[in-house]
């Protein structure tokens, strides 16, 4: 479950057969995903009280499952509910020792918005261990058009890393309603609160010469 192919499993008739037998014992891998992907795409066909039993259920899994795929799903069905008990399973996804469930946290947050998803993703782009996750909190900072957030952006796009620095100036187009193209240093100005020249549009000629086979 917790390998690359994974997901290859689930085509597989021997392990179906044995999903089937194994059901009878109790909810298999493959049937807790899939309920809880089906909580995450559709949050509002839950009424209120399967909303408060299904969120401690949520919590539970992301606290104790010793399956990363379970936990890092579990994460993602735990942003859909705006409710504050959700908080503290969302904080605590943020130090978890996987990678992948860390990158949930960080698309949860997104999703969440707030303040405090502005200061736990600011926290991640700054602080976490991992690239992977520092990428995915970058990117979901984009949604947030808030002077913290750029920053925030700030601390990635000096980062020696070219892939975050790319992914900043991507986030920075969106939060700023600027664009500076690729332009890494220009954009520094523009954290920095200098007012760097636009670059000129491409002339005719240029764009003519872009549009070429040859």
């Amino acid at each position: 479950a917790d390998g690359p192919f994974g997901g290859l499993t689930a085509m597989n008739p021997y392990y179906r057969n044995q999903w089937e037998k194994d059901e009878q014992a109790g909810p298999t891998f493959h049937t807790q995903l899939a309920e809880l992907r089906a909580i995450r795409e559709n949050p509002t066909g839950l009424s209120p009280q399967e909303q408060r039993r299904v969120i401690p259920t949520l919590a539970d899994i992301v606290q104790n499952s010793t399956n990363t795929v379970l936990r890092a799903e579990a994460t993602l069905a735990l942003a859909e509910f705006p409710a504050p008990e959700t908080i503290p399973t969302l904080q605590l996804a943020m130090s978890d020792e996987s990678t992948d469930v860390r990158i949930a946290a960080c698309r949860a947050w997104g999703r969440r918005g707030g303040p405090e998803a502005l200061d736990v993703l600011s926290q991640a782009v700054s602080s976490d261990s991992d690239l992977d996750v520092r990428l995915a909190a970058t990117a979901q900072l984009a949604k947030f058009k808030d002077q913290q957030s750029l920053q925030a952006l700030a601390v990635a796009l000096n980062d020696k890393d070219p892939a975050l620095q790319h992914r900043a100036v991507q986030s920075l187009k969106s939060v700023s309603g600027q664009d500076y193209g690729d332009n890494v240093p220009a954009w520094r100005d523009f954290v920095e609160g200098r007012s760097p020249a636009l670059p000129e549009p491409p002339t005719i000629a240029e764009r003519l010469r872009s549009m070429s086979w040859f």
